[in-house]
């Protein structure tokens, strides 16, 4: 049974995946029986607003997820919006037990406030017990007001060179670091105009007072695309998509567009390395690789911990949720146990150098202290 805090949004998630996916290989579920909730209330902590991104990746599981728990839970959504996730974050990590009865949404934002939430963040989600990882992916587009024609991205950066270009996001340590720093990486001189959530970025994108944005693919398509086939916005590059064997290939919702790696060598004649190279590569894990997820506290026995892998796996196979996401939902592949904690960690886990790279750009160009 799944109870509703608040009315129900609006689904505007952009695409995950309907099929199982990747299976970690953390504790097989086959203790999963061991763990009962019957007659149980448990929360799901959405540390972020009402009919945003991350409550309707909640909304859309949980109800399927109380469905597949043993037991048959009653699973009531919690929003605690507040500082990038940082609020009910870290109410989570201090209210949370190893019972099961307590888990968490995460999503790029709560990834974002690990590394640079400073003295605010209280949390840790290398120490908690990631259930699974949903990918999402990243579409940087412009206006042909700076040039670009949308027939080969190399050309359009650099036909934008030079060129006033404004971008929107909410602050500079936020979600939209991923996109601020892949404009570096191609060498775009990008004046960033924060205070905007994505939704009112994109309004002002469509109002001419914004020349660059981003979006999953999901709002792309739903809120984009008619934009480009009326001549509005040009496509450019996606942040690309984990291949399975470690490195970045092409977006499969976006095919025929080049990811960030393969138009910086177009334009540069070599590959990109370097420490700014890796930031992208962190971010590009944070926003793409393990953009929405559910967590559950540290200590979580293995019993209740598998119980919950299950349940997020038999979800994804569930036909009557297939139905419902299927316009909503495509195919990326979903991460579970091992393989999420994996992709958490390869998106938090910072090298020295990189966290360094991130300090020093944050405060050189925005005079961001982390």
């Amino acid at each position: 049974m799944f109870i509703h805090r608040t009315m129900k949004p609006t689904i505007m998630l952009g695409i995950l995946a309907l099929a199982a996916g990747t299976a970690g290989t953390v504790g097989a579920p086959t203790l999963a029986g061991a763990a009962d909730f019957s007659g149980k209330k448990i929360q799901l902590i959405t540390p972020y607003r009402e009919g945003g991104g991350t409550d309707t990746y909640a909304r859309l599981f949980a109800p399927y997820l109380a469905k597949h728990l043993p037991g048959k839970p009653v699973i009531l959504v919690k929003n605690l919006p507040g500082g990038g996730s940082i609020k009910g974050s870290n109410k989570f990590e201090a209210s949370a037990k190893p019972d099961g009865l307590m888990f968490v949404a995460t999503s790029t934002s709560t990834m974002v406030s690990q590394v640079f939430g400073g003295d605010k963040r209280k949390f840790n989600m290398l120490k908690w017990r990631q259930i699974m990882v949903s990918p999402r992916g990243t579409i940087i587009y412009t206006s042909p007001s700076t040039g670009a024609k949308g027939k080969d991205a190399a050309a359009d950066i650099k036909a934008m060179r030079g060129k006033k270009l404004l971008y929107g996001g909410k602050k500079a340590n936020a979600g939209e670091l991923r996109t601020i720093v892949a404009f570096e990486v191609l060498g775009l001189d990008v004046q960033s105009v924060f205070g905007l959530s994505r939704g009112n970025a994109r309004k002002a994108f469509m109002r001419g007072e914004l020349n660059l944005s981003h979006d999953t693919a999901g709002t792309y398509f739903k809120k984009v695309e008619k934009l480009v086939k009326q001549g509005k916005a040009v496509p450019l590059f996606t942040l690309g998509f984990p291949n399975g064997k470690g490195k970045i290939g092409r977006d499969p919702a976006f095919p025929n567009l080049p990811h960030l790696a393969e138009v910086y060598e177009k334009l540069n004649g070599k590959k990109p390395s370097g420490a700014m190279w890796g930031a992208s590569k962190s971010l590009f894990a944070m926003g793409v690789a393990a953009s929405k997820g559910f967590a559950l506290p540290k200590g979580t026995p293995d019993d209740v911990y598998n119980a919950y892998l299950k349940a997020a796996k038999d979800t994804l196979k569930d036909k009557k949720f297939q139905k419902k996401a299927k316009k909503m939902l495509g195919n990326y592949p979903q991460l579970f146990g091992e393989d999420a904690q994996d992709a958490v960690k390869e998106a938090v886990d910072l090298s020295p150098e990189i966290n360094k790279w991130f300090k020093d750009f944050l405060k050189n160009k925005f005079n961001v202290k982390v």
